[in-house]
Order: structure tokens, then C-alpha cells, then sequence
């Protein structure tokens, strides 16, 4: 117990003399209490900037995230998916000249390059858990009937382009005997694959459907400078032609 104590007392001392130590250090270096002060006012401004930047890029995290309440409504607002003029990049451009291609309207050879690398059960459970979201979707009917035209069946459907718009440019002809909710959907993925987050009921869970689909960006945040000039040219076709 005596050797305990004096273990304790020895510690007090120890503590004692650092602090009379650290005294005497500061009245003949009267500069270092100024350094210390600095020092612990750079490590806290550092700590504040760090949280404050934390927050920030926490905040456009969440602000991305989309979940069905942000598709609560269909939405009709200027320069959304729904009313999407011709691009002014294509003003004066007749879309007749486009009439001597002939073009596949799809070429379902390869899946979405995001998701080209899935096994065959990996894109089964994906297909399973979005499957919701066609139910009682109005595009959905016609698409189905569509892909069935062409012969293509099963989960290809959810993994596939309706159209190549990216790569391709298009005709109005491509486009003849095709349903309208066909030709609005083919409108859509091409904003749908750079991400966009629909407003429109339907559309959001038309694309939530499809397997592939990733929406990142709100309307407020989309900017059409995001499509090449090989999209703008369908864009602005297709503008023209979508009954809907």
C-alpha cells in the first residue's frame, strides 16, 4: 500500500514539475505563448474547414439521391422531357435530309455498356427487384410489344437501348409503324441514359424498369450541353415527330 502511495506522490510531483517547467519556459520565451496560441488557431480553422466541406459535398450527395417520393407527380415544366424544343444547334435543318439513311431503328446486339459485364444472376436479381415499377406503366405495354416485333424476349428487355442514339443518326422513316408511346420512350432514354431524373411519373418508372438505368441528376441540374452533336440531331428528329 506505501508503495502505492508513493507511486501516486511521485506522479503529482512529475505532473508539478512540468508545469513549473513549461512556466519557466514561457516567461524566457515570451513569443512562445503567442506560437502556441497561433498553432491551436490554424489546427481548430483546419477542423472547422474540413467539417464545413464534409457538409457541403454531403449535401449534393444527398441531393442526387432519388427515391419515388421525388417522382411523387408528374410534372409538366419548360425545357424538361415533356416539352423539350429543337435544339437550336439544328435551326434550318430539315429533317428529310436525314431520309436517305437506312438505319435499324434497334440494334439489341449488346447490352447497356453498364451493365454488359453481368452474370446472368445478377441481372435476374436486378430484374426482379425493379419488376414494380412496370406494373400498370403505360409505356411499358407498347415497349413489350415492340421488342416482341423485333424478337426480343425475356430479360434482354431490361437491358437493352430501345435505340442507338448515341452512335447513330436517325430518320423519321426509321420511325414509321411505331407506336407513340414507343417513340416518347426512345425521346426519353436518351436523356434517361445520361442520367436524368424524370419528374413525370411514368417516365421515372418506365426507366427504373430497365435495369441499366441510373438516375443522378435532377431537372433543375440537367444541362442539354451533355448530348453530342450526334444526339442533338435525333433529338431534334424525334421532337418532331413524338405525338405525345
Amino acid at each position: 500500500m506505501e508503495e502505492f502511495r508513493d507511486r501516486v506522490l511521485d506522479a503529482v510531483d512529475w505532473v508539478f514539475d512540468r508545469f513549473y517547467d513549461a512556466k519557466d519556459f514561457l516567461t524566457q520565451h515570451p513569443n512562445a505563448k503567442r506560437w502556441i496560441i497561433e498553432g491551436v488557431s490554424c489546427v481548430v480553422v483546419g477542423i472547422l474547414v474540413g467539417v464545413l466541406t464534409f457538409n457541403i459535398l454531403n449535401h449534393e450527395k444527398k441531393k442526387l439521391a432519388v427515391t419515388d417520393e421525388n417522382a411523387a407527380t408528374p410534372v409538366q415544366e419548360q425545357g424538361s422531357e415533356e416539352n423539350i424544343e429543337a435544339g437550336s444547334s439544328m435551326d434550318g435543318v430539315n429533317p428529310d435530309d436525314f431520309a436517305d439513311v437506312v438505319i435499324e431503328v434497334v440494334d439489341p446486339g449488346e447490352y447497356a455498356s453498364n451493365i454488359a459485364g453481368w452474370s446472368d444472376a445478377e441481372i435476374e436479381a436486378a430484374v426482379t427487384e425493379r419488376s414494380g415499377h412496370l406494373e400498370g406503366n403505360k409505356y411499358w405495354g407498347p415497349v413489350s410489344q415492340y421488342w416482341e416485333s423485333k424478337g426480343i424476349t425475356g430479360n434482354a428487355r431490361y437491358c437493352t437501348y430501345l435505340a442507338d442514339t448515341a452512335n447513330k443518326v436517325y430518320s423519321p422513316s426509321d420511325f414509321d409503324g411505331i407506336a407513340p408511346e414507343v417513340i416518347h420512350a426512345i425521346k426519353n432514354e436518351m436523356y434517361a441514359r445520361h442520367g436524368y431524373s424524370f419528374r413525370d411519373q411514368d417516365l421515372y418508372n418506365y426507366f427504373m424498369g430497365q435495369i441499366w438505368y441510373e438516375p443522378t441528376v435532377l431537372p433543375a441540374d440537367f444541362s442539354e450541353k451533355t448530348f453530342t452533336e450526334t444526339e442533338v440531331k435525333n433529338l431534334d428528329m424525334l421532337n418532331s415527330i413524338d405525338p405525345l
